[in-house]
């Protein structure tokens, strides 16, 4: 069913869908699939990338075709992470709640926790995991290389080599780069936090 002569991102993307639909009756199965491959039909690689990230995982995808199917099909046994607990609404709220504060009430454990929760679920695409993942410590990486760069903007050099304030009226730039380093993850984590909840929370509702 796969058009060979579509971009490969459309390609990996209907096999995946195929093989998460396991289980699923055929005339279901069939039907998603092709109505996903049409919708995706004529797109070149970028849009159809951009289009798939609205569709969803093909977890999720084939999680609500089992639900709405009119009847139980005997299949092996999905995992949990994909297709139980980590679907439901509470473990939405979970996830996003140690996402945002988890870092601050535990340090870095509880965001470590809620990112490992976040990947385990097929509410959140694979682009949102890794965005989540990511932009919080890279957050805290700029804003040490911006106090580094400061730093060196705020010095001279003397003739003998030593070191000279430019304004003596600067911050110790590490000082400043070790509280401002962990509120620029925290904030990043709060923001992400409350889009990704959002999402999740739309997905769930359909």
């Amino acid at each position: 069913m796969t058009d060979h002569t579509a971009p490969q991102v459309v390609r990996n993307y209907l096999a995946q869908l195929e093989t998460a639909l396991t289980g699923v009756s055929t005339d279901v199965r069939d039907g998603i699939v092709a109505g996903v491959a049409e919708e995706l039909s004529g797109l070149d690689a970028a849009a159809a990338a951009e289009r798939i990230e609205t569709l969803g995982d093909p977890a999720f995808i084939a999680a609500e075709a089992r639900a709405e199917s009119p009847a139980p099909v005997v299949t092996a046994p999905a995992p949990a992470a994909e297709f139980g607990m980590s679907s439901q609404r509470w473990y939405i709220v979970l996830t996003t709640v140690l996402l945002e504060f988890g870092g601050i009430v535990i340090p870095l454990a509880g965001w470590v926790v809620g990112i490992m929760l976040l990947w385990a679920s097929p509410l959140w695409t694979r682009a949102e995991k890794l965005v989540a993942t990511i932009v919080p410590p890279a957050a805290a990486v700029l804003v040490v290389l911006g106090a580094l760069v400061l730093d060196l903007m705020s010095t001279t050099r003397l003739p003998d080599g030593d070191a000279e304030p430019i304004n003596p009226l600067v911050p110790t730039t590490l000082w400043n780069a070790s509280l401002l380093a962990p509120l620029a993850a925290v904030i990043a984590s709060i923001v992400i936090g409350i889009v990704l909840s959002r999402r999740a929370w739309r997905r769930t509702a359909r």
